[in-house]
């Protein structure tokens, strides 16, 4: 079975208003609560409500986000919509909240702009696969582990002012660039991992054929 294109308006023929996609449009939706009140915390780090606030909001988008794909397989609501929507939904709130430390917290602003260029990358390659190839693209775990390291880094980040007041507080904990230099080889790793799996599709179509019979192969690579 040879690879071939889709037409875009075939991702929406599915159902679209799904729990699952109101739980990852959920998560966008948070964005803007997040940027006030982490403003507040920043401009006043001893307001400490305005950090719990945006705590909560930081991990109720993690949160969200394993409850999206948990419900569309518990009540069978899994579309090609949704699938693109997940991931399209995590880059945006995986940028703004790189985005909201940088801004803030002194998170390294080359590290932001690497992550936004692997994300456009993610963005084109995931579209091409579909229109092009009629392939959905399966994330892996270098992408998975990615955006628990981006909660993590923005947690750590927001943490840091309320770290540098305690007296005595363990030196590792003011070092919140640890995380952002291992994101950095996530980020990698997992462009590798992507270029490695979809090189022939893209480039080399014609000597890339599925088999349906293949298990091995329908465990990589989604016909649609």
């Amino acid at each position: 079975m040879q690879v071939e294109g889709k037409k875009a308006k075939e991702i929406f023929e599915d159902r679209i208003f799904t729990v699952s996609n109101f739980l990852s449009i959920s998560r966008v939706l948070m964005l803007p609560f997040f940027f006030y009140s982490t403003d507040k915390y920043a401009k006043s780090p001893s307001e400490l409500f305005y950090l719990y606030l945006s705590v909560f909001f930081c991990l109720a988008a993690v949160l969200s986000d394993y409850l999206d794909g948990l419900f569309a397989r518990i009540l069978n609501q899994e579309t090609t919509l949704g699938r693109y929507l997940d991931p399209v939904c995590d880059k945006f709130v995986t940028l703004g909240g790189l985005g909201v430390v940088t801004y803030h917290f002194r998170f390294p602003a080359w590290i932001l702009i690497v992550y936004f260029l692997r994300e456009i990358l993610g963005v084109w390659l995931g579209g091409f696969l579909y229109l092009k190839r009629g392939l959905q693209g399966r994330p892996n775990w270098w992408g998975k582990f990615g955006v628990g390291i981006v909660a993590f880094s923005v947690l750590w980040y927001m943490l840091l002012p309320h770290f540098e007041q305690v007296p005595n507080v363990h030196p590792l904990l003011l070092e919140p660039e640890l995380s952002a230099y291992l994101l950095l080889i996530v980020l990698i790793g997992g462009v590798i991992a992507y270029i490695t799996r979809y090189w022939d599709i893209v480039f080399h179509p014609e000597k890339f054929e599925i088999d349906p019979e293949n298990k091995k192969q329908a465990k990589k690579y989604r016909k649609l």
